[in-house]
């Protein structure tokens, strides 16, 4: 197991996360109070920012759940994971690789994304 494995998984419980009081929760036990995560789609700054964003994304895309695809790679305060975006049925709406900084608390200063493959827009 990685040192990083237990905030990847809180990282995916809080993009999973549905109920908008414990995705809070998830986000400030995952993310530095100042931390930015962007990719070619999205952008949030800071816990609200952050969540606004994964809020986003379960409205165009309910039902569905990121996953992790890979072992987690680090080392020192580096990160770096693939997963993919699945709904019930299986279809894939984006899979995709994040690269992250891990702060002094073990929290996430910055993520940053690429996006191997997504859904179009509607």
């Amino acid at each position: 197991m990685n040192a990083h494995t237990p905030l990847v998984a809180r990282y995916f419980a809080a993009w999973n996360e549905t109920d908008a009081v414990r995705r809070r929760a998830l986000i400030a036990e995952t993310y530095a109070e100042g931390a930015v995560y962007v990719d070619p789609m999205l952008e949030g700054k800071g816990h609200e920012g952050i969540d606004t964003m994964i809020a986003s994304v379960h409205e165009r895309f309910p039902a569905f759940v990121f996953r992790l695809l890979t072992d987690i790679d680090g080392f020192g305060p580096y990160v770096r994971f693939s997963w993919e975006l699945v709904g019930p049925d299986g279809t894939v709406a984006a899979r995709g690789s994040d690269f992250a900084v891990v702060d002094a608390t073990g929290r996430f200063s910055s993520v940053t994304g690429f996006l191997d493959a997504a859904a179009q827009p509607d």
